[in-house]
């Protein structure tokens, strides 16, 4: 298969897409001899090595470092994590089959899929092509009666999140890449310096959004993957392990990996996107499924979410005092824990559901050193936001100083703090800073 390849011959004279059922197989053929990947014959090739390997294993899980080592002549040792190339092209390739069945191929009785977190293709009729529409009946249909009300409201909140992270992207478009400052934009002078401090240094800015369906699933499965198995996406695998109803694997097949975050969570990420194009920083917005380790040495970065839901919080975890910890149900349970308690502080913060919350905020330098790394984790949406209301609201950034015992000028250390939040019947959350460190690195 490494002859794919060559920019002459795309399907290496080696027959694709032979096993197919014929109707998908003139579907393949007639989109890769079409205008659907236009001048690239890598994405051809891709495509059709995909549909192949899903032809003559329909079962089996398509591997990135095979797709590299087939497709991109990577030596078979390669390390994926370094060399994201084969997350770019299908990431392509994916843009470039939504965009053909929804114009050009918007009458093609069968439509193709790479659904998000796998690298197989599915063949789906037109009727069950998949929606906003459909993620909804995909939850009621495997949540047990207990949970429904819980992962209902949950699932209100991302599916708003999908819309709006959809309409600050649109909108942030042109003020993140626009060259002009952002001059109505009033800025409070300690909020200015700390946001220049952190991110204006060369690099961009990355905002990495959490993956609320990872958090579902792992409440499904009952286990907290580790990042290498969320980079590998090894859902699959998890699915067959964790889960014993065959209807419930093949639901939760369908349904991780899909691009899902909290609503409070896109409002930070349009919050922090305004800061940084008021400054000519320029900023990009990644789903953590998309994320890899290649924008540690290229960005500064700012991860929304826990490790529950945003495992490359994972990478910083062990440099903090303040650790989350999660207790798998039933009852799921969620606390920071203290690893060095200082006189008056608890040795543990745990959350009182619908009452109470904790919020961790951390600014650190990245592991190259050539940039930073903003953490904000809440215990719950509601914590999560007001982390990101703390880090951009002048007075909160002016308690951070006092806190660290800073002149008005002098710049900020590195530091975490643990945020104490307070859940109000109605309005906004209260919170207050219950805890500081200051880091040396």
């Amino acid at each position: 298969m490494a002859g794919v390849t060559k920019e002459d011959d795309p399907s290496g004279g080696s027959g694709l897409v032979s096993g197919l059922q014929p109707e998908i197989r003139d579907l393949v053929e007639r989109l890769a001899s079409g205008s659907a990947f236009g001048k690239s014959n890598r994405l051809r090739a891709l495509f059709l090595f995909l549909c192949d390997r899903k032809a003559t294993d329909p079962e089996g899980v398509i591997r990135e470092q095979e797709i590299g080592i087939a497709i991109f002549n990577r030596r078979p040792d390669y390390d994926t994590a370094e060399d994201p190339i084969v997350r770019v092209h299908v990431s392509q390739l994916r843009k470039r089959l939504e965009q053909y069945f929804a114009s050009e191929g918007r009458d093609e009785p069968i439509v193709i899929e790479i659904p998000k977190g796998s690298y197989a293709p599915v063949f789906r009729s037109r009727d069950s092509y998949s929606s906003l529409g459909r993620l909804p009946e995909l939850f009621r249909s495997y949540l047990p009666s207990r949970g429904k009300r819980r992962i209902a409201a949950l699932l209100v909140l991302a599916v708003g999140g999908v819309l709006l992270v959809a309409g600050l992207l649109f909108g942030l478009w042109n003020l993140v890449s626009s060259t002009r400052p952002a001059r109505n934009l009033e800025v409070s002078a300690t909020v200015d310096r700390l946001w220049v401090q952190m991110f204006d240094n060369g690099h961009p800015t990355c905002i990495v959004l959490s993956d609320v369906v990872l958090g579902l699933f792992e409440d499904a499965i009952q286990y907290q993957l580790t990042l290498n198995e969320y980079r590998d996406k090894d859902f699959s695998r998890l699915s067959s392990e964790r889960l014993k109803d065959p209807a419930d694997v093949a639901r939760w097949k369908q349904l991780i990996g899909e691009y899902f975050t909290h609503i409070s969570d896109a409002r930070s990420a349009a919050t922090f996107s305004v800061l940084n194009a008021g400054r000519n920083l320029p900023t990009e917005i990644v789903f953590a499924g998309d994320f890899g380790v290649n924008y540690l040495q290229s960005h500064n970065l700012i991860l929304v979410g826990t490790r529950r839901t945003n495992p490359w919080v994972d990478i910083f975890e062990n440099q903090l005092n303040f650790q989350t910890v999660f207790r798998e149900g039933p009852p799921m349970s969620c606390h920071f824990q203290n690893r060095s308690p200082l006189p008056g502080e608890s040795a543990e913060y745990e959350v009182k559901w619908t009452k109470q919350g904790f919020c961790r905020v951390a600014f650190l330098p990245s592991p190259s050193r050539r940039g930073n790394v903003l953490l904000i984790s809440g215990t719950d949406m509601a914590s999560s936001e007001a982390g990101g209301q703390f880090i951009s609201g002048e007075r909160w950034v002016q308690t951070l100083r006092s806190a660290l015992a800073l002149s008005e000028k002098a710049p900020f250390p590195y530091f975490e703090v643990l945020l104490k939040i307070d859940y109000m019947i109605r309005g906004t959350p209260k919170f207050e800073l219950v805890a500081h460190r200051i880091y040396k690195f």
